[in-house]
């Protein structure tokens, strides 16, 4: 049975139940990649390319196409509605890369700390660095069509926007709490977190605006890309 949309039925009862929905579907996500490595610690392959496949292929099916196929099956939402379209694509593209241009920025000042310094990818060989900054860069991508298609647009139709935003922004804080730590050695942990943050609200006044989370999604990418060429190169 689907949710009925929100003019059919009580509008507090219809987002108290979308709101617990979308927590729930998005918990058992999170869950199913934190249980198995962090409680049964899941023997993982030795090689890191390896490892880092089956961390990308199984959070990206939990946390984003599983939320994505329930929205479907559950609230009749195609995937245009969550920010998955060419709608705005270019526009999305370019705000997208003004914004991560700012954590690109910090952790370039922030490249002669320990963390990035010994940072394992820069022993691979070339065709095993392209492969896991591949890798990466789909589990940074599935952040974005995650916490921001998936949480924030479907909260926003059910919910008050500002209470879509923040709830986005709790999954997106608690995303990069690792980025927060190798910048907190350099910027200090206050200027961390106002940036992981300031990251996050605008991403989602961008998604608002164009209604597209894929440029975002593509920036965050090339964010990526560019930050581990330029790790290997120091």
């Amino acid at each position: 049975m689907h949710i009925a949309p929100a003019q059919t039925r009580p509008r507090s009862r219809t987002s108290l139940n979308v709101f617990l929905s979308v927590v729930g579907i998005f918990g058992v996500g999170v869950l199913a990649i934190w249980y198995p490595m962090v409680i049964l610690k899941v023997p993982m392959p030795n090689s890191m390319p390896a490892r880092v496949t089956i961390t990308a292929v199984w959070q990206v099916a939990a946390t984003a196409v599983l939320p994505y196929a329930w929205a479907a099956w559950r609230l009749g939402l195609r995937p245009a509605d969550l920010g998955l379209s060419r709608v705005n694509l270019g526009r999305s593209i370019w705000l997208g890369c003004a914004l991560y241009t700012l954590a690109l920025v910090a952790f370039l000042h922030c490249s002669n700390t320990p963390l990035l310094q010994n940072d394992s990818i820069r022993t691979l060989t070339p065709l095993a660095a392209a492969w896991v900054t591949g890798m990466n860069s789909a589990i940074a991508a599935g952040t974005d069509i995650t916490t921001r298609g998936f949480v924030l647009l479907t909260l926003k139709r059910y919910t008050d926007v500002r209470f879509a935003v923040l709830m986005q922004n709790v999954g997106w804080f608690a995303g990069h709490l690792f980025e927060i730590s190798l910048l907190a050695s350099c910027l200090g942990l206050g200027w961390a977190i106002a940036l992981t943050l300031t990251l996050g609200i605008l991403g989602d006044l961008i998604v608002l605006r164009t209604r597209n989370v894929v440029g975002l999604a593509i920036a965050h990418v090339l964010l990526n890309v560019i930050l581990n060429l330029y790790i290997r190169s120091l």
